[in-house]
């Protein structure tokens, strides 16, 4: 096992223990302490969507070791357009544990509602729907089923894509 791996499994879920929720939350109001008063719900967002993509992150690195260690092959989908939706509440439902019920009761001690955190998130409109969505969907399935998979994109701005 190599240190990556050892980090993961030594490591699981510090980011959203009981309790390590509320402290990312509470110190990441961009430089407010706690004391200085609840922060704006754009902030509450930003710190918990950190707090998720930092597990997400050590996740996601000890798969792709995993996976070049085990020598299989991948799956990689290529499609113009993925339309994924907003993901906060997805990622959280993804990690293991009650995480959805632990982001729910910190925010509710702070004054704030999970729904409308999640609320702040901006849909990354990456796309014009049907085939986008029906991309992500396959992306999606292939995560559930544990296949190693990779989806590629093409990127554009404002509709013009990027050479």
């Amino acid at each position: 096992m190599d240190s990556l791996d050892a980090q993961f499994t030594t490591r699981r879920s510090t980011a959203l223990q009981p309790g390590c929720c509320r402290r990312r939350c509470s110190t990441g109001w961009r430089g407010r302490s706690q004391e200085s008063g609840p922060g704006h719900p754009r902030d509450i967002y930003d710190a918990l969507s950190l707090a998720v993509r930092e597990e997400l992150a050590l996740r996601w690195l000890a798969t792709q070791r995993r996976v070049a260690n085990a020598h299989v092959k991948r799956v990689c989908y290529l499609s113009v357009e993925y339309l994924p939706g907003r993901s906060l509440l997805n990622a959280l439902c993804s990690l293991e544990g009650d995480l959805v019920h632990e982001a729910r009761t910190t925010l509710k001690e702070m004054g704030y509602e999970l729904e409308d955190i999640a609320a702040q998130e901006v849909d990354p409109g990456l796309g014009n729907g049907g085939l986008g969505r029906l991309a992500a969907c396959f992306l999606d399935s292939l995560a559930t089923l544990h296949y190693p998979a990779v989806g590629y994109g093409i990127r554009y701005d404002y509709g013009i894509f990027t050479q």
